[in-house]
């Protein structure tokens, strides 16, 4: 991924800047990782990439792959709707940041993390 730095003004803006175009969608974004102490947005450096968009039918695989996914989704979002589990969860979230491995993700959001380790068990 191609990571550009862009002078003022363009720097502090955010947002698509440009269409699709002959299948191409060029996205150029800033990520958000949390907030500082005093509540103000943490920003990453400018990212500008293109894909191309899927035309034709899914393969098998990535059909079962996207339905799997769905399920994992739902699942989440009963484990979040439970305050016991949340703060099972919780704690586990807290121990990424705690107790880092190395090559591992790390999650911002506890719903992320949620559906990563989720998606994890059940694509076995």
């Amino acid at each position: 991924m191609s990571q550009t730095t862009f002078i003022s003004p363009v720097e502090n803006m955010t947002g698509k800047l440009s269409s699709t175009r002959d299948g191409r969608v060029t996205v150029t974004r800033r990520k958000c990782y949390g907030r500082d102490a005093k509540g103000r947005p943490i920003y990453g450096p400018s990212e500008t990439y293109i894909y191309h968009r899927h035309e034709g039918k899914w393969s098998e695989a990535a059909t079962k792959n996207r339905e799997l996914f769905q399920q994992v989704q739902l699942l989440a979002k009963e484990e979040l709707s439970n305050p016991e589990r949340v703060a099972y969860w919780q704690s586990l979230f807290e121990q990424q940041f705690l107790h880092p491995k190395q090559g591992e993700k790390h999650y911002s959001t506890l719903r992320g993390f949620v559906i990563a380790r989720m998606h994890e068990k059940l694509k076995v």
